[in-house]
């Protein structure tokens, strides 16, 4: 499970990203976190895997405070938190094959031939066994963030943070991602977190659902009960259900 804490976020220049945000994601769930931009979605991600330390509050994660890790505590417990980013953050001058290598390259310093016989096995299961050698550049938005995924996968995470994986993808790219992180999550018990804009998103995927709105949490629960019966005038107005200048 992970468990934030009464999680605090305060930037230089009174800028509150965060402000007292508590969260419980139970192990093998699909849990989403919401809102608009500004909302502080990202940054609370990033407070997860500690790329952002919180200001206060603490982030628990299997029964462990991780929130001051440093060193090789600190990279230990990243290996078991993937990320997958809205801009895909694969490298350019690598090939697909080689992008998947890399957590093997950073975590050990070397590449063996059972990480590249991994990598190979990876790609096939996101569908892309035929772009190994492939670059970044000879791939479409939704084939990069499928190599994305095969990377996040190959540390064997336990958690995976998507921060709008599908923002940028088109209709038919989103469903194939959304489909492929739900059979992980059913296929491995991988606990998925996803942040995202789109209640659609959340509809499709996700099994519970926090609503952020200025760094405070405003609604959160399962998605049925919140999609049946909002109680928050930001969530009425993400379903559609009133403007937003009501």
């Amino acid at each position: 499970m992970i468990s934030l804490q009464n999680i605090t976020k305060h930037y230089p220049g009174g800028i509150h990203a965060l402000n007292g945000v508590s969260i419980d994601i139970d192990d093998g769930d699909i849990f989403g976190i919401i809102g608009i931009s500004g909302a502080g979605k990202s940054t609370l991600v990033r407070c997860v895997n500690l790329l952002e330390r919180p200001t206060s509050g603490r982030v628990i994660v299997d029964g462990q405070d991780v929130t001051d890790l440093t060193g090789a505590a600190l990279r230990a417990y990243r290996r078991r938190v993937a990320m997958i980013f809205q801009g895909f953050g694969l490298l350019l001058q690598k090939t697909a094959l080689d992008n998947v290598c890399f957590p093997f390259l950073a975590s050990k310093g070397r590449i063996t031939d059972d990480d590249r016989a991994k990598a190979k096995e990876l790609l096939a299961r996101v569908g892309l066994a035929d772009k190994a050698n492939s670059y970044p550049s000879q791939l479409s938005g939704g084939q990069q963030q499928r190599v994305a995924i095969a990377r996040a996968l190959a540390c064997d995470p336990e958690y995976i943070l998507c921060d709008e994986a599908t923002s940028a993808l088109d209709p038919a790219s989103t469903q194939l991602i959304l489909d492929l992180l739900h059979q992980i999550n059913k296929e491995t018990g991988t606990t998925i977190l996803v942040i995202t804009h789109s209640m659609d998103v959340v509809e499709r995927i996700c099994n519970n659902v926090t609503v952020l709105v200025h760094g405070r949490v405003v609604e959160q629960g399962p998605v049925e009960r919140i999609f049946a019966d909002p109680q928050d005038e930001t969530t009425k107005a993400l379903l559609g259900r009133v403007s937003w200048n009501a």
